[in-house]
């Protein structure tokens, strides 16, 4: 299970290390028409990701996120600070064993390493946040009763159109 989970890990690390931005001692100005989003492994594919700026593989990150409506990613914790911010749509944040916040446009959230949170997109609109993380960036993935499990078996049970018969997954733009 723990090399299971150190694998997953590195995939998601390379990865985002893919769409590192340049963290030399310069001003950055990145716009959302030119940022490159990306799905990554091990999270949900209704979520995609543009680094804004830092190495999230090695270092202290901004990324932008963006969530499709309804989007979940299943309780989790990161070996990093987190804080939030958000930019369009109703973001919610449920800490485990807690009632789901809201963060709604210019809202912000904190979430201190190893909290135990889950994250959704909580309107029928999509949803746009800014995450910053104080350090390298991956994710953990934690089932109700037990401990860490691998993200395919986390994510197994999330972001199905099978409450809605007929209905199928918006298309990625």
């Amino acid at each position: 299970m723990v090399r299971v989970l150190a694998n997953a890990a590195v995939v998601f690390a390379l990865a985002l290390g893919a769409l590192a931005q340049d963290t030399s001692d310069k001003a950055v100005v990145v716009h959302s028409a030119t940022a490159k989003f990306a799905v990554l492994p091990g999270v949900p594919d209704c979520v995609t990701a543009a680094v804004q700026h830092g190495d999230p593989a090695k270092e202290a990150s901004v990324f932008q996120l963006k969530f499709d409506s309804s989007c979940v990613i299943p309780f989790h914790w990161h070996s990093v600070n987190e804080t939030i911010t958000g930019v369009t749509g109703l973001f919610q944040i449920t800490e485990k064993g807690g009632k789901p916040q809201a963060i709604g446009v210019g809202d912000y959230a904190y979430m201190p390493a190893k909290h135990v949170h889950q994250a959704k997109c909580a309107g029928t609109k999509p949803c746009i946040v800014f995450l910053h993380s104080d350090g390298p960036f991956v994710f953990f993935f934690k089932h109700k009763t037990a401990n860490e499990i691998p993200p395919e078996k986390a994510l197994a049970d999330v972001n199905k159109p099978a409450d809605k018969p007929g209905a199928k997954p918006a298309p990625k733009q």
